[in-house]
């Protein structure tokens, strides 16, 4: 623990630049629990005050936002179902395992929840709703869902008035293409994907504030 602490985490201690290459691992500086917060520090996935041999083991080590790290905090599983996903080792993102649906009220809303596959095992269905539910992501991911119809509205509105609820939908399959190329397990594209099904918000609703 002291070697972690005392030897990687001090900018000018001689491990530091192993911390930084950890840090620096994932793709833009996203949060690789979260998809969405910018990686600042290196989250212990077994806690070192419960596993302190594993304190300086790279793949203990996992770059994470302050957010993800603060839900976390020192939880560790029990059981194989309590295992949160580990961004070294399982590859989840071939197949739409979050759901999301629209919240009707003014203005609308977004639901986050895991629906994964039928076929998948009781385990992993329970891992990744595990995942959801430890780093508490259905309220960070509704907040920035919440952001994102704030910064769309004006393009639905025209959309709208111009072509209805066909233009709505249309535009927003489109966006949700995009976004599902890129990660089809990201907060966006459960919101895109809630969005499209929902005639409520593409007839309108999305203007109720």
């Amino acid at each position: 623990m002291k070697v972690y602490t005392l030897r990687m985490v001090p900018k000018k201690s001689k491990g530091r630049s192993i911390y930084d290459r950890i840090m620096a691992a994932p793709v833009h500086g996203r949060c690789p629990l979260c998809g969405i917060g910018t990686v600042n520090t290196l989250d212990h996935y077994l806690p070192k005050t419960f596993f302190p041999v594993y304190s300086v083991a790279p793949n203990n080590l996992v770059p994470a936002c302050n957010w993800c790290q603060g839900e976390k905090s020192e939880y560790y599983p029990i059981t194989r179902d309590g295992q949160l996903l580990h961004p070294y080792f399982d590859n989840v993102g071939n197949e739409v395992w979050l759901g999301a649906e629209v919240v009707v009220g003014a203005p609308a809303g977004f639901r986050y929840f895991a629906t994964p596959p039928s076929h998948w095992t009781q385990s992993e269905k329970a891992r990744v709703a595990v995942h959801m539910k430890e780093l508490n992501l259905p309220v960070l991911f509704s907040s920035n869902a919440g952001s994102r119809l704030s910064e769309i509205r004006a393009r639905l509105a025209s959309l709208h008035q111009k072509g209805g609820e066909a233009a709505v939908r249309n535009h927003l399959r489109d966006e949700l293409a995009s976004i599902e190329a890129d990660h089809n397990n990201s907060w966006a594209a459960a919101m895109y994907r809630a969005a499209v099904a929902s005639d409520w918000f593409c007839n309108g609703g999305f203007l109720e504030t």
